[in-house]
């Protein structure tokens, strides 16, 4: 074997690696993306208080699709071997074609594996912000204590949830209302 054939069949086996990287690293990133926005919406944000829900659906389809294609390309990339290996037992070597859609294929999921990661995070992060504004908000409403006092007298107490401490030390009963 020259020097040359060495060097292109380097070249063949490191593309070989590079492709099953590539198959199984946007299979397990679309797969965790997923798992991780699942869990989003059951622990952080449930899904009845979440906005922005295009962007979580964007974002599942493109996962969705970049796993689907994902599979698709294996497929065919183990057809395409099947069939070289054919052709080369059968001294065809010259009839081997080289499948074009699979680069295709490869490229769409370079595209929508990202456009995916991006969606969701927006999702997220949109989500989050609102949930934290929503938070301040709860702090600014107003809160009216009715406490009866030891005479029997009734004593009304009005402020803010900000700074809301409140001890009983008189065990009587006492109405707390937040508006």
């Amino acid at each position: 074997m020259t020097e040359k054939e060495q060097y292109i069949k380097d070249l063949f086996e490191d593309l070989k690696y590079s492709l099953s990287k590539f198959d199984s690293q946007s299979l397990a990133i679309s797969s965790g993306a997923i798992g991780l926005s699942l869990t989003f919406i059951k622990e952080i944000v449930p899904f009845e208080e979440s906005k922005y829900i295009l962007l979580f659906y964007f974002s599942l389809g493109l996962f969705i699709l970049t796993l689907t294609l994902g599979f698709i390309a294996h497929y065919l990339s183990l057809n395409q071997i099947s069939k070289s290996i054919k052709k080369v037992e059968e001294n065809k070597v010259s009839e081997i074609k080289i499948d074009n859609l699979i680069p295709k294929i490869n490229l769409t999921i370079a595209i929508s594996l990202p456009l995916g990661i991006l969606f969701l995070v927006l999702y997220c992060v949109l989500n989050i912000e609102n949930v934290r504004g929503h938070k301040k908000t709860d702090l600014n409403k107003k809160m009216t204590i009715e406490k009866e006092s030891k005479n029997g007298e009734k004593i009304f107490t009005e402020g803010s949830l900000e700074e809301f401490r409140y001890n009983d030390t008189l065990n009587k009963k006492t109405t707390i209302k937040i508006k």
